[in-house]
């Protein structure tokens, strides 16, 4: 992660250093600080993990308003934001944990002064779009977005920080519509600063500002090559004219879709420097503009080179060299072992060829006695070769262009419509806080011909009767031979009044079980997740909880690892709970226990370690059987462990369960 190069851990501002304990977490490097706290590196010394932790002084007045915030946003499940895992004070500093992403560097970092290319900016913004519309649909907002608020992993995940609380520590209380604006606004502003490596809303970041135009920073167009129509007609409809997307969901289905997988060694959009025939750099070259084609243009309006270097693969761009009394750009992508070719000029450009000088050899026939007869004879026959066919190829050219240029009309005709959808679906829905909007609905057509209303003739209604009375006949004549046939073949005598009856043995299970594996078929399990409620993080190795319901008893879930068998003192217990789809009525539930264990059994309408009690066990292992006193109607069942054996290698302390079947 990017560090801050002006921040001394020594001497920190709000007092605390590496080493300083916070509740269970201590403190190891400080990653940078923001308006109203620090943000340090930290280890969970509880659960063994490394985390983020937001430091602030308790007696500073915006610290309340982040930890509510805080409190609000940990129940926001989005894979693009930063999780928060903990809320907490601790003397005079309050802290929020949140998850550690340790291999990431900063937007701004990756942008550096080149810039992104364009389909990777796509790619950031629309992540960071969808993330932050997420939390917008549970009234939660940003606010605060800048180009290190957001993180990009080395396996190429997007990950937003501050949701909430860094607004709130700076002081911004945007609430609705107004909010969903600046979200949407600083969403198009990151991707401008990946097009063009500048910021263009005020604000201090660490990419340069943006120049200012008198209506707002200048298209991105104009500033790098190789932009997208969508992605420039938003910046300059957002930054510039004050429309654009109304909120960060609008944006994300404007520019939809992106690749889900970062792009490799792709081209930059920003222009490199002009160089000299040389190689070198021309200090007094102007300041180069992009022009139609990807080329760059300078004050006299000649074109200079701007292409990819990359390594001689198949099937990658390579540079090619336009002649300086040339407009025409042409890019070139082959694979390494094809043939090398000339650019070809555009037609109509025989005055501006006039000045070349194998044009000129070949026009006025000189030869060139050191060994330039080939390369002229050369010049002439290619010339040759195309002089009939450079108006075909001008044609073509002029062709291509106007069908990329009808595509990016196309593709801006229907990113608004989309947008414009999105906004009539939204006025239609129900949001947070307002009254909900029904749409009006047309009177429903009869489904019967008006003349279907009348009353029956006479004649009808004598048929209906006899009809209903026929049916009623031929039901009491099957009834009356059905009762006559009752008995018939069976001892009657033996069923009802016999002397000699025969007693079923029966057995019933203690509530400690014992290892009968119950009675009937067992309910089909839908779903498991570890149950693990505050102060614990909401989950317990998720990943293994199929585990305990694939017929293998081989294969069990465990815990995560503790320092002692009580959990290290920071929670009652962990458990597990399954989820059996519907209300069920629960007579027995059977454990196959890995190791010794303490562990009550609830079942209830949702996870809890407080309802309905199915049995207990206490320091058994194998197969265990609990039976309630009366069955239970429940959809979940959770298996809540209350102590903890030394289970591996490593000597911390979990509890296992191989097998949970319900009946």
């Amino acid at each position: 992660m990017a560090r801050q190069a002006d921040t001394d851990e020594r001497d920190s501002v709000h007092g605390v250093n590496p080493g300083t304990e916070l509740g269970r977490y201590t403190l190891d490097a400080r990653i940078e600080t923001i308006p109203g706290g620090e943000r340090w590196t930290a280890r969970d010394t509880t659960l063994e993990r490394d985390v983020t932790l937001l430091v602030m002084p308790v007696d500073e007045q915006p610290t309340a308003a982040a930890l509510d915030a805080a409190r609000r946003a940990a129940g926001v499940e989005a894979a693009q934001l930063v999780r928060i895992l903990d809320v907490g004070t601790e003397g005079a500093h309050s802290f929020i944990a949140e998850e550690g992403v340790g291999d990431s560097d900063t937007y701004a970092f990756a942008i550096g002064g080149e810039g992104l290319p364009a389909e990777e900016v796509r790619r950031i913004t629309g992540e960071v779009a969808t993330g932050i519309e997420a939390a917008r649909t549970r009234g939660l907002h940003h606010l605060s977005l800048t180009p290190e608020t957001v993180l990009l992993t080395h396996d190429g995940r997007v990950k937003v920080r501050g949701l909430a609380t860094a607004g709130a520590l700076a002081g911004i209380e945007t609430e609705g519509e107004d909010a969903d604006r600046e979200d949407a606004t600083a969403v198009v502003a990151l991707a401008y600063a990946g097009l063009t490596a500048t910021w263009p809303l005020p604000g201090t970041t660490s990419l340069p500002a943006a120049p200012d135009t008198g209506d707002g920073p200048p298209a991105p167009s104009r500033v790098a090559v190789g932009v997208p129509g969508d992605l420039d007609t938003i910046c300059r409809e957002t930054l510039s004219e004050g429309t654009g997307p109304d909120s960060p969901g609008d944006y994300a289905a404007q520019i939809a879709p992106w690749s889900r997988i970062p792009l490799a060694g792709a081209v930059r959009t920003t222009p490199a420097p002009r160089s000299t025939e040389s190689g070198a750099a021309d200090d007094d070259t102007t300041p180069l503009t992009p022009v139609a084609g990807g080329a760059v243009a300078g004050a006299g309006g000649a074109a200079a080179t701007h292409a990819a270097m990359a390594d001689d693969d198949e099937g990658v761009t390579r540079e090619i060299t336009l002649r300086e009394d040339d407009d025409t750009s042409v890019s070139d992508t082959r694979s390494a072992d094809a043939p090398e070719t000339t650019a070809i000029p555009a037609a109509g450009s025989d005055s501006r060829r006039k000045g070349s000088r194998r044009d000129r050899e070949d026009r006025e026939g000189r030869e060139d006695a050191d060994g330039k007869a080939k390369a002229a004879a050369a010049a002439a026959a290619a010339a040759g070769a195309v002089g009939t066919g450079a108006k075909v190829l001008g044609n073509r050219l002029g062709r291509v262009s106007k069908s990329a240029s009808g595509r990016s009309k196309e593709a801006i005709h229907d990113a608004r419509a989309r947008r414009e959808a999105i906004r009539e679906d939204r006025a239609r829905r129900t949001s947070l806080g307002a009254a909900p909007v029904s749409a009006e609905l047309e009177a429903p057509a009869p489904l019967l011909p008006a003349e279907a209303g009348a009353a029956p003739s006479r004649q009808q209604s004598t048929l209906v009767m006899l009809l209903m009375a026929a049916f009623v006949s031929v039901a009491c004549i099957a009834g009356a031979i059905g009762s006559a046939q009752i008995g018939e073949g069976s001892d009657l005598g033996e069923i009802l009044g016999g002397d000699e009856t025969t007693a079923a043995e029966t057995s019933a299970s203690s509530s400690e079980g014992g290892g009968g594996s119950g009675e009937g078929e067992p309910f089909a399990i839908l779903n498991a997740a570890g149950f693990d409620p505050p102060p614990g993080d909401g989950s317990e190795h998720n990943a293994e909880v199929q585990r305990v319901y694939d017929g293998d008893p081989e294969t069990a879930w465990t815990t995560e690892g503790y320092n002692d068998e009580n959990f290290g003192g920071v929670k009652d217990g962990v458990g597990i709970t399954i989820d059996l789809g519907q209300q069920q009525q629960i007579s027995s539930v059977t454990l196959n226990l890995p190791s010794t264990a303490e562990a009550t059994v609830y079942a209830g309408d949702s996870a809890t370690n407080s309802g309905t009690e199915i049995g207990k066990t206490e320091g058994r292992d194998g197969e265990v059987v609990l039976t309630p006193s009366t069955p239970a109607q429940a959809q979940y069942v959770t298996v809540w462990f209350t102590s903890l054996e030394q289970i591996g290698d490593d000597g911390r302390y979990r509890a296992a369960l191989g097998e949970i079947s319900v009946r």
